[in-house]
């Protein structure tokens, strides 16, 4: 009879775990759907609408200061650890960096990122007063908070100039955890089509809620289509 109870009980266990499976699973194929076919606000209900409290997004790792910058006005948005955390403050504007003035338009080419202990100078205005910061660079991890992530995406302004999905592997779910395959591409001024690939692995708690986030993309592919690459400084 134990035996039988518990063979039962094992088959309900796997019942469950498939049906949690198939349940997650079909929340990011939401979020994918309403990224290639959605509104904004709809894609990101579907995206912040399972998150728990505690969640987190991991973007990988990096080499530069430790801070987040609104790109359209050039101000800190806030410091995630140092250098940045022991010289900037959340609403300095950035002039310049080693030498190089700073505009919404030149943005991804201001130098915070380069070589491990380089150093970085930077002229912000504080207040009205204008401040000069040598610091060098750290490795950094690039996350988030679930307020971040929303804050993130509530500034965000160019939904409608996303990459799409050009091709995808099917959804993968085993237990708590979804893992996502696709290639986004969008065309470039030139014509030209750039593609790169993505692979995201999301994890739920037991309440279905999302907790973790992280993905990995062919960044330095996409960077060199673009006609960006390494250099030594």
């Amino acid at each position: 009879m134990k035996k039988i109870l518990f063979f039962v009980l094992t088959l309900l266990a796997i019942n469950l775990t498939f049906a949690s499976s198939d349940s997650n699973k079909a929340k990011i194929k939401a979020i994918y759907d309403s990224w290639e076919t959605g509104t904004k606000e709809e894609w990101m209900n579907a995206y912040t609408g399972i998150m728990a409290d505690d969640f987190e997004r991991w973007n990988g790792r990096y080499v530069g200061l430790g801070f987040r910058i609104n790109q359209e006005e050039l101000t800190v948005l806030g410091t995630t650890n140092a250098p940045a955390s022991d010289y900037l403050k959340t609403g300095d504007k950035f002039l310049s960096v080693n030498g190089m003035k700073a505009s919404a338009e030149n943005v991804d080419d201001l130098p915070f990122q380069g070589k491990l202990g380089g150093d970085v100078t930077v002229v912000v205005d504080r207040d009205g007063t204008e401040m000069t910061f040598t610091m060098k660079r750290a490795a950094q991890v690039n996350d988030a908070t679930r307020d971040e992530v929303v804050e993130n995406l509530t500034n965000w302004n160019n939904f409608d100039m996303r990459p799409k999905i050009k091709s995808s592997t099917p959804l993968v779910a085993e237990d708590n955890v979804v893992i996502g395959t696709f290639q986004l591409f969008y065309v470039d001024p030139d014509g030209n089509e750039v593609t790169w690939w993505n692979i995201e692995r999301f994890v739920f708690n037991e309440d279905g809620k999302l907790v973790f986030h992280a993905d990995l993309s062919e960044e330095l592919f996409l960077n060199q289509q673009q006609g960006y690459y390494l250099t030594n400084e």
